[in-house]
């Protein structure tokens, strides 16, 4: 019995949210003091028609009137806003993004007052954001930004935005929805790694007669200038080239031939499997991390996963990364999928398909499951630094 009742009230509030909802939405909604005064005014009706006195006919009529005229204005007040969004410029996990949004009054007679604004948005980034506006003037704009710590690496995307108001003696409740479209992208944390093994190691099992025909190419290329450019802060003083320096008049620096150029790397991210959020979010750190170092060491380097396929450039891969999900149900093209036959940097949470990987590739695992095979792993601990770790793993 006890659970029967429970149920009947679940089922009363609910019904009692959503008249709400639909008298706000679609017309107005009485607020406590609007209940007050509509009951007040039932009552001194009811008391004029039992007495057939006057002065109570007037009172219960002002009173509708001044209930009917406020609804009305308050449904009026919501009228003639045009609300744009300004681009969001994207952001790595950690930083601050900045949501901006212009409201106009493009009323040229009528001052909109005590307006709020209800921003629907993913937790991940605030959640739902209310702002307030005290007075509007006719063709007047109002300039709102809302800072937030984005939290979690995605792409967030969407256009709910509730414009409402009690104006303008509070006995009523309006508001209306507006579709302004937003697109927020939040890119994996860049972990600024200042040495990286694993990916000075990777490719060292490929054939050795390649490799050592490679090894004497680039020795015989070590140390050779490459081009000339300006002084920056840091550069070590030996690579200063100052006979071009005293005839320009400017400190010139020599950029060298590396160790890496001509070297091509291929970041994996094994998405096909199961993995925990947590060491999830860490590979695509992981994944945007390693990237950059390579880009900085002048590799040939790209990512693929079977969501997104073979990518390159900085900005595409980290919006690939930003847009990958472990929870993503693979269709039957992703799933059957291959990665380029080149090494591999596999970043994944079991060792079963380390085997086929191409040869000088290397498993990067966030698991410590049995070892079923010999291949080049690395196994990174989720609880521990994760910079600290890739800087020191081999």
């Amino acid at each position: 019995m006890f659970q029967f009742f429970r149920a009947i009230a679940r089922y009363l509030r609910r019904l009692h949210r959503s008249l709400n909802h639909r008298l706000e939405t679609h017309w107005v909604r009485p607020s406590y003091s609007g209940w007050v005064v509509l009951v007040i005014s039932i009552a001194y009706f009811g008391a004029a028609t039992n007495t057939m006195v006057g002065w109570l006919y007037a009172i219960s009529g002002l009173t509708f009137a001044l209930l009917g005229l406020t609804g009305w204005q308050s449904r009026r007040m919501l009228r003639d806003l045009d609300i744009e969004r300004s681009s969001i410029t994207p952001i790595s996990v950690g930083e601050t993004i900045e949501i901006s949004l212009q409201v106009r009054n493009t009323n040229r007679k009528q001052t909109k007052a005590l307006i709020q604004i209800v921003d629907e948005r993913d937790p991940a980034l605030g959640g739902h954001d209310h702002h307030a506006i005290d007075t509007l003037t006719p063709e007047a704009h109002h300039h709102w930004s809302d800072r937030q710590t984005a939290q979690r690496r995605g792409v967030y995307v969407w256009d709910r935005l509730w414009v409402r108001t009690g104006a303008p003696l509070g006995l009523f409740w309006a508001r209306s929805l507006h579709h302004v479209p937003a697109k927020a992208v939040v890119y994996p944390q860049v972990l600024p790694l200042s040495r990286c093994p694993i990916i000075d190691r990777l490719g060292d099992e490929r054939n050795p007669v390649t490799a050592s025909r490679d090894r004497q190419s680039i020795d015989a290329q070590e140390g050779v200038t490459r081009t000339l450019r300006a002084y920056r802060t840091g550069d070590p003083m030996r690579l200063i080239h100052w006979k071009s320096s005293a005839r320009l008049g400017e400190l010139r620096v020599r950029e060298l031939e590396t160790q890496n150029s001509g070297r091509k790397v291929t970041i994996v991210i094994d998405d096909r499997a199961t993995w925990q959020p947590d060491q999830f979010e860490q590979a695509a750190s992981t994944a945007a991390s390693i990237y950059f170092y390579a880009s900085r060491a002048q590799l040939e380097v790209s990512f693929w996963s079977a969501q997104t396929g073979l990518v390159h450039g900085h900005r595409i891969v980290l919006e690939a990364l930003a847009a990958i999900d472990c929870n993503h149900a693979l269709d039957a093209r992703q799933r059957d999928a291959t990665p380029p036959d080149a090494p591999l940097l596999w970043l994944s949470n079991h060792d079963a398909s380390l085997p086929s990987l191409p040869l000088g590739s290397i498993g990067l695992l966030w698991n410590d499951p049995p070892t079923t095979n010999d291949a080049p792993r690395v196994t990174l601990d989720a609880d521990r630094d994760l910079r600290l770790q890739l800087q020191t793993a081999r």
